[in-house]
């Protein structure tokens, strides 16, 4: 595996280092929590082992990192005996595993997590293959609720044109799937999809990514390079996280999406392609605009089409269905699928989940691998791995909602009390009326 350590101690790192070097890993250290993102940026990694507490960007600022921007990297946390619990809480937002430093340092907890971790990559892996060219059926993100009803309606009705199409959606609430499930809907089915986050490459190497480049272009260019445009021609580009894309990218996205002419950095050819791109943000892409991070003329030309994915709290109908499928991804062949029984289930219901369909996945991953139970998950194997539901006088309670959410609540709210009345929720909101109907749009309230 492809492992990242990130420990601000010279000789864990070289312990570690070196037995993983052992175990067959590809090995990169470095010792601070920023170095470690750029080095994440700049390759592709499998894993990053981090210690917790660091100068600078801790292990939390790492994970938190990771999570946003790079989901399908594992983390696993390195702590001492007094961090404990603090590790478990890291548990809770999305690291794999946590390990306590014994001294002397011993590699070998380490190999045995890793071991561990590598069997269940490969079940994902073995899971997805089972799946290529089937994402109709993959129900992480499917099931009977209306909200999700409503977006594949949508999804199938854009799918066969060419237009670009923007996702907005939550982190973790499935964007790269809708994503996929528009290109298998389309003409395009035939060709490649392809995916890049932008968030995650640095600016730097971001245009080479999309457009490549010529031999000699900048320091490092040994030899021409073919970017996802040029790989993509006949299918579908999606580019995740859009509202990180800088200016000067953003430019030249535009002139593709118009002519659909791009030029290789280190270039003066102009090259055509015919690719199809679908964006997705998890900001207010409006704001941005507002705030000068992202061009209007761009806004108009790729939100063409919109899509919400509804967050998964929005989704209560749908648990059964994604917990079976989850369930069924993790089961080792030969053995019995696991299942939960209801108490449990509500257990899970109470919980807000901010990390939507990708924290429950964790979830249940984390409540598979730490039991050696084969009967239906119990209430207390829920407990061990989730965090503490808020009660009920916190339901309204903005601190963990975002401002979207804020305003939708507000918005439902105020219409109640005007007992449906658009005109006059409008006066006391202190908007127009055709501003009101565009809220009550985007938030798919217009129903």
């Amino acid at each position: 595996m492809r492992t990242l350590i990130i420990d601000d101690e010279e000789y864990v790192r070289m312990v570690l280092e070196q037995a993983l070097r052992e175990e067959g890993c590809q090995v990169t250290a470095v010792k601070q929590g920023q170095a470690g993102i750029d080095a994440l940026q700049a390759a592709p990694f499998d894993c990053v082992i981090t210690d917790l507490r660091m100068p600078g960007m801790d292990g939390r600022g790492v994970l938190k990192w990771v999570a946003e921007h790079q989901p399908d990297v594992d983390v696993l946390m390195l702590t001492g005996h007094g961090d404990v619990k603090d590790a478990v809480d890291a548990i809770k937002h999305g690291a794999w595993d946590f390990l306590v430093k014994e001294t002397p340092f011993d590699a070998g907890v380490v190999k045995a997590a890793l071991n561990k971790l590598k069997t269940v990559r490969a079940l994902r892996k073995e899971n997805m293959a089972a799946r290529h060219g089937g994402f109709t059926r993959d129900v992480i993100v499917d099931g009977p609720s209306k909200t999700w009803q409503r977006l594949k309606t949508q999804v199938a009705q854009v799918a066969p044109a060419n237009a670009p199409v923007l996702i907005q959606g939550e982190t973790g609430s499935g964007k790269e799937v809708v994503a996929r499930l528009l290109h298998e809907l389309s003409r395009r089915a035939g060709g490649p999809f392809l995916a890049i986050n932008c968030g995650a490459v640095s600016r730097e190497l971001l245009e080479s990514e999309l457009f490549g480049h010529e031999k000699g272009a900048f320091t490092g260019a040994t030899g021409p390079k073919q970017g996802l445009i040029a790989a993509a021609e006949g299918g579908t580009l999606f580019l995740d996280e859009l509202g990180e894309m800088p200016g000067p990218m953003q430019v030249s996205l535009l002139r593709f999406l118009d002519r659909n002419e791009y030029r290789p950095v280190g270039s003066t050819r102009t090259l055509q392609a015919d690719v199809r791109i679908v964006g997705a943000t998890n900001q207010d892409i409006q704001e941005l605009v507002h705030q000068g991070r992202f061009r209007d003329d761009l806004l108009y030309r790729i939100n063409t089409v919109t899509l919400r994915v509804p967050p998964l709290r929005e989704r209560a109908e749908d648990f059964p269905s994604l917990i079976d499928h989850i369930l069924q991804t993790l089961r080792i062949p030969g053995s019995t699928k696991r299942t939960i029984d209801r108490d449990a289930l509500q257990r899970l219901l109470t919980y807000t989940w901010p990390g939507n369909v990708r924290e429950l996945r964790n979830v249940i991953e984390r409540i598979v691998l730490m039991s050696p139970a084969q009967g239906p998950i119990t209430p207390d194997e829920v407990d061990r791995v989730l965090p503490k539901p808020r009660g009920p006088a916190s339901t309204d309670d903005p601190s963990g909602m975002t401002l979207d959410e804020i305003e939708r609540r507000h918005i439902l709210r105020v219409l109640d009390a005007s007992n449906g009345n658009k005109t006059l929720a409008a006066k006391t909101l202190a908007i127009d009326y055709k501003t009101l109907l565009a809220k009550l749009k985007k938030f798919s309230l217009d129903g």
